[in-house]
């Protein structure tokens, strides 16, 4: 007979003394469920015992059938994984998050954030993630981007959405940040939602610009002098799981510290971003109260079947540097002393 190994024994023990790991309930039964509904091929990764699961639009595989993505998931490389969930036409994987494992597969049962990968949902037995949908952006297309906003910034007029690549315009509602940074330091940074990505890059472009000028004074001076020497980064904020359990203790395991709170209510979407989050290294349940309360919401909305919660992440999506300084042919001068007589 073989053993369990003594110290994945004892986590199973700890699992089980703190209720992440048993029975899975009705209510988290059809939480998953809905969530990987219309899903194309989803892979099961653990045994998922009570799920009892039929989709439509989902085929559920067993990670077992396909050996590629089973070894991928066993070793440490995130980037192998998408490669072998690519090669095998799968969309997403489902994970048993109350059953110890190893590998990238142990960082998807503990909910961490996974390049290449978007979090869907997650709750006490399962974690689900999905393919990234902009994985594929080529570098000069990151880049393209964040030209495009430093230009946008600077008072060009905008193009057409049919100028810009498939990739960034199709239908798919997104929220997009342009930040303007000196050095080390943020400056300003405005974001937009839009139906698709360059949408919200032109509004939050166009943001940007327009709280600048405003405020130019405060912010160092004239925004035609100031951009050349700043960086301007575009980033995609978004949503990296919807949260299917409410309880403290839960949040705070899901909220990584990369990850900021966000919630939903009636239509309108509000957030926190990952440092307002970890401020003070507050817990992410602490900082859901504050985030209730700065958006007239009771402070101890945590159950509130209204509120929509989800965990926030900033997703790198392109970088334009500052013009460098034409060299002049002058040393540079420190200091008045350096060139007055004394």
């Amino acid at each position: 007979m073989r053993h369990m190994p003594r110290g994945r024994f004892a986590l199973l023990l700890g699992l089980v003394a703190t209720g992440l790991i048993g029975a899975c309930s009705d209510a988290d039964r059809m939480q998953i469920e809905r969530a990987v509904i219309g899903r194309g091929r989803v892979v099961l990764v653990g045994e998922g015992n009570g799920w009892e699961l039929h989709p439509s639009g989902t085929t559920l595989l067993p990670l077992a059938s396909l050996p590629a993505l089973s070894e991928a998931l066993r070793g440490s490389d995130t980037a192998s994984v998408v490669q072998a969930m690519t090669q095998a036409n799968v969309q997403g994987l489902l994970v048993d998050v109350r059953q110890p494992s190893e590998g990238v597969a142990q960082q998807l049962a503990q909910m961490a954030r996974m390049n290449g990968l978007h979090g869907v949902f997650f709750n006490r037995s399962a974690a689900f993630y999905v393919l990234d949908p902009l994985r594929s952006l080529s570098p000069a297309l990151r880049e393209g981007l964040a030209v495009v906003a430093r230009k946008l910034v600077g008072g060009a007029m905008p193009p057409r959405i049919s100028s810009f690549p498939e990739p960034v315009r199709r239908l798919d509602p997104v929220e997009v940040m342009v930040l303007l940074r000196s050095g080390d330091r943020p400056r300003l940074w405005r974001s937009a939602r839009g139906s698709s990505f360059a949408r919200a890059l032109l509004t939050a472009a166009a943001v940007a610009r327009q709280r600048w000028i405003e405020r130019a004074a405060s912010l160092g001076g004239r925004l035609d002098v100031m951009l050349p020497t700043m960086r301007v980064e575009v980033s995609l904020l978004t949503d990296d799981g919807e949260l299917g359990a409410r309880s403290e203790s839960f949040i705070d395991r899901a909220i990584t510290q990369e990850h900021g709170v966000g919630f939903e209510r009636k239509g309108s979407w509000h957030y926190l971003l990952p440092d307002a989050t970890h401020r003070g290294e507050r817990p992410p349940s602490v900082a859901y109260r504050q985030l209730f309360s700065d958006n007239g919401v009771p402070a101890d909305s945590l159950g509130d079947g209204d509120l929509r919660l989800y965990r926030v992440a900033v997703q790198p999506i392109g970088a334009s540097d500052p013009a460098p300084v034409k060299d002049d042919g002058l040393s540079e001068v420190k200091a008045p002393s350096e060139v007055l007589d004394k």
